[in-house]
């Protein structure tokens, strides 16, 4: 099971970056975080999946994580969340085709994207990483990781809240039915 957890992570990640590499090459420039609270979500994120990894790749490391529980099924619940998460952020990220960024660029105005996965969720990336998160905690029950996803996912929240109110002054009333018809998570 750890191998299967170790390869899911690592490919959410490797997904994240290679996004983020390939669409600054597609558009010829840096989507690169450019605030606090953006980088503060990433390194908190980062914490987390190194938390984890730790847990997952170096045994000796758990006296260190104050380990409260484990059991197989919490680890199978937690990898299915996992799974789902890199299916989640994968669709997402592909449906945001350019649109897709790093934070928020308040002088740059993208496509409001409100087919596919989009329909069911106004913000299915973010829930992919709650989904991930999550499944994180279910596998590895530790105060250390509990309070850095919980950060994290917090911090999420509040990108969030200010992309809506970048979304709602570029897009308006088009944003503003999307809103009516979608929930923000799912």
């Amino acid at each position: 099971m750890n191998y299967l957890l170790i390869v899911l992570i690592f490919l959410f990640n490797i997904f994240f970056f290679l996004r983020a590499f390939l669409l600054s090459k597609s558009i010829g420039k840096t989507i690169k975080a450019k605030n606090l609270l953006v980088n503060a979500s990433i390194i908190f994120a980062g914490i987390s999946t190194i938390i984890f990894l730790a847990h997952l790749i170096f045994p000796g490391s758990d006296r260190y994580l104050f380990i409260i529980y484990s059991s197989e099924l919490l680890t199978i619940t937690g990898s299915i969340l996992i799974a789902i998460g890199l299916i989640f952020s994968s669709t997402a990220s592909l449906s945001m085709g350019k649109s897709w960024r790093i934070g928020v660029d308040e002088n740059e105005k993208t496509d409001l994207i409100t087919k596919g996965i989009y329909k069911i969720s106004r913000n299915p990336y973010f829930f992919s990483y709650d989904l991930v998160l999550t499944g994180m905690v279910f596998c590895v029950i530790s105060p250390i990781l509990i309070t850095s996803v919980l950060v994290t996912i917090i911090l999420f929240h509040l990108m969030i809240l200010k992309e809506e109110k970048y979304l709602e002054s570029k897009h308006q009333d088009a944003y503003r039915e999307y809103k009516k018809k979608v929930r923000r998570y799912i």
